[in-house]
């Protein structure tokens, strides 16, 4: 066998061992997660607790504020200031509630079920929003009426939504905190039944997804329709027909002004009587 025919064989035993070598000691490349830990491509951009998240919520809030205002200037007749800021404080508060109850339930059926994978938070959150100031108002109007038909039965006093009776203010905080608690609860009570209805009727998860179907792809375009937009829109008409619902009737509102009126002017008699018992005796 000539020399060259030698060389040849070892550089080829030299190949084949150098890329078995390299067989073996190669990395694994590694393995993708399961579907179910695999994050939504959609949750990408849809975050419902991060900074962006807490901004709009301010947003919203500051928006309903004005909203309010300005259904307070149409008003015939005006609420008293003190009244409309009791009957936005009972409002406020509830909304507030809702919408930490909305982040759980949106959480919570959002999550994997049986090894499933994870659906859209934010169509979850944008179904919450949608069914809260639609069906969700018609819900809570019920379950207001029958807490106060229920408490009447019992006659339990001051529960006549949007009456504080008369100032000062210190007489008013009883009546609204009762007034408050009834309000929350009615607002839990119909969070209950929109749970339900998200655990019943699957189908729903469904419209939400053809609905935001055009922001497929484009997670900043969700983010800002879900968490901006369409709550920005919703919410201002549902803090202005739940004004309306929680506010006092017209008729009441009138014997309310008259009381606080009448109020007014017997601490101002007051006044005036204690600085004339207070002041010299002038000479006639």
């Amino acid at each position: 066998m000539s020399l060259l025919s030698v060389q040849s064989i070892l550089q080829l035993g030299n190949a084949f061992s150098n890329e078995v070598c390299n067989l073996y000691t190669e990395e694994p490349s590694p393995t993708p997660p399961p579907p179910h830990r695999r994050p939504h491509p959609d949750d990408e951009g849809c975050k419902l607790l991060d900074s962006f998240a807490i901004l709009v919520q301010l947003t919203l809030a500051s928006t309903a504020l004005l909203t309010l205002f300005y259904k307070r200037s149409r008003e015939r007749p005006q609420r008293p200031v003190i009244v409309w800021a009791l009957d936005v404080g009972k409002q406020f508060t509830g909304a507030g509630i809702i919408h930490f109850l909305n982040l759980f339930i949106s959480y919570l059926v959002g999550r994997p079920r049986n090894g499933g994978p994870r659906t859209n938070l934010c169509v979850w959150y944008f179904l919450n929003v949608a069914v809260d100031t639609t069906v969700g108002v018609a819900i809570l109007y019920m379950w207001l009426r029958v807490i106060e038909f229920i408490l009447g039965k019992f006659h339990v006093k001051q529960i006549e939504t949007g009456q504080y009776g008369s100032p000062p203010l210190k007489y008013m905080l009883l009546p609204w905190l009762k007034q408050t608690i009834i309000f929350v609860l009615a607002e839990s009570l119909m969070k209950l039944c929109v749970f339900g209805m998200f655990r019943h009727m699957p189908f729903l998860f469904a419209w939400g997804e053809w609905v935001l179907r055009w922001t497929k792809g484009n997670y900043r375009y969700q983010v800002i329709f879900v968490m901006l937009i369409f709550p920005l829109v919703m919410n201002i008409i549902q803090f202005w027909i739940v004004d309306t619902i929680v506010k006092v009737t017209p008729t009441n509102l009138t014997t309310q002004q008259n009381g606080i009126e009448a109020n007014q002017r017997q601490v101002t008699s007051d006044q005036d009587q204690d600085t004339d018992e207070q002041s010299p005796l002038l000479p006639k």
